[in-house]
Order: C-alpha cells, then structure tokens, then sequence
C-alpha cells in the first residue's frame, strides 16, 4: 500500500464537516474526512438510508479499513460496518446511537426530525442554529471559548437549510436501520468513546457493552456530548490508542 493512501475514513456530526476533525488531528494523507451528505460539499441525499450508506461505500477508496464517527459519522460508521464486516478491521465510534429497536420510538424521533427539518425550511439557517445550539444536550459546551463556540456557528451557519433538511430526512435516527446485531457479529476492533457528562449516552455506550463485550469502552472525564469540539487533544490521545491494533481484552478506561 503506498503511504499516500488514505486508510482512516473520518466521518463528523450533523451540521459539521470534514474540517471538524482538522482540531483533533493533524493533517495526514492515512486520514480522509470527507463531507457527509447534505452538508458543506456535499449534495443532499437521494434514496432511502441504506443507499445513501452503499453509495457512500462504493465511493471510497479501497485502502481505507478503519473507520471513527462522531454522532451522526458515528451512526453512518456502523452501518457501513453492518453492510461491509470484513471492509473494516478497526472502528471507534464517538457519542453514536446504534439504531432504535422500538417502532414507537423510531415513530417518536421522526416526529421530532420533522419539527426541525420544518424549521430549517420555513425560517431558515439562522433560526435553525439558533435553536439547534439551545439543546440540553450540548449544555457544557457553554463553558468553552467564545472564539471556539464562533467558529462552530459560523461552520453551521455555513450550511445549506435544505441540505441539512435532506440529511434529518434521509439519515436521521429514525430512519437508521438499528445495527445492534451487526455489532454483535463484528470481528473487527470496536472502542466506544463518549463524555463523562453525557448520561444519555453513557447509557447507550454500557448497553453496546453489554451487547457486545469484546467493545473498549472510553469515558473521558468532564466532557460532555462532542469531543472534538470540548477536549480534542484528549480525543486524540485515545484515538491513537484505539487505532493500535492491539489484541487487548475489554476494558472500560476513565480518561
């Protein structure tokens, strides 16, 4: 393989962007983070989800054999892992979501994608962001830098509004199709990072541990939903450990 190709895929949360990952890794021809669907560069989806992820798969190059998502990337990582097992021999996944099992649920949160999606299309960008940022979810971000918290505005704001609409309506949660039991069979390394703040999930990330035992479970002190916007160098740190491709057992680390 020539060191020229990329062999980590980077993929970023909704209403971020490639560049996302610039804060918590240096520019490296092994990496390539790429624009998801909808957003910055990247034309709106077309399809139902698995063709958006089959499509995404088809496009990449065929070095790639890792994989980290943060959120949504997380999401579109494991089902790219549930479509292609033997593609990926290393995967960490970022404060994600494998997929909702209860249809009522899955109605619920396609309900509330349509309330934003809704907004993003009557009232626009601004409102959107204005009201996206407000969400209880990423409450500790309010202790950041104003200068930090500015440049994720400005990215948002960067955004076309029926881009990010098209992505909530073709790769929101309710529309994923749940990858629990792909999980289960995976052979590859799977390390799950999320924030020691995050109770929400939190509660995910133990019960894909309880699912899957072999998965390196990751919880970074003092830090809440994105990682790579609260404590990229941390982020880093335990991105390096986990791409290791190392035959260690289940650990559950507090960093």
């Amino acid at each position: 393989m020539s060191p020229d190709e990329p062999r980590c895929l980077l993929l970023h949360g909704f209403t971020g962007g490639g560049a996302d990952w610039s804060s918590v890794f240096p520019e490296d021809p092994e990496r390539l983070a790429v624009d998801l669907p909808g957003h910055l560069t990247c034309p709106g989806p077309t399809g139902e989800y698995l063709d958006v992820i089959r499509a995404l798969l088809d496009r990449l190059p065929t070095s790639i054999d890792r994989v980290i998502g943060y959120s949504l990337g997380g999401r579109i990582a494991l089902s790219l892992i549930q479509l292609a097992p033997e593609r990926f021999r290393l995967a960490a996944i970022i404060s994600a979501h494998p997929g909702l099992l209860d249809p009522d649920l899955r109605k619920q949160r396609r309900s509330d994608d349509q309330v934003w999606i809704r907004l993003l299309r009557d009232q626009g960008i601004e409102a959107f962001v204005a009201a996206w940022e407000h969400q209880p979810l990423f409450k500790t971000q309010a202790r950041l830098a104003p200068e930090i918290l500015a440049r994720q505005r400005a990215r948002r704001l960067s955004h076309s509004p029926e881009g990010l609409a098209s992505a909530l309506e073709r790769l929101g949660l309710g529309e994923m199709p749940a990858t629990w039991e792909a999980l289960a069979r995976y052979q590859g390394r799977l390390d799950w990072i999320v924030g020691g703040e995050d109770r929400r999930f939190q509660t995910i990330a133990h019960a894909v541990v309880a699912h899957r035992p072999a998965t390196r479970l990751h919880v970074l002190k003092g830090v809440g939903h994105n990682p790579l916007l609260e404590a990229p160098e941390r982020l880093r740190a335990c991105l390096e450990r986990s791409l290791q491709p190392t035959p260690d057992a289940h650990r559950i680390s507090i960093a």
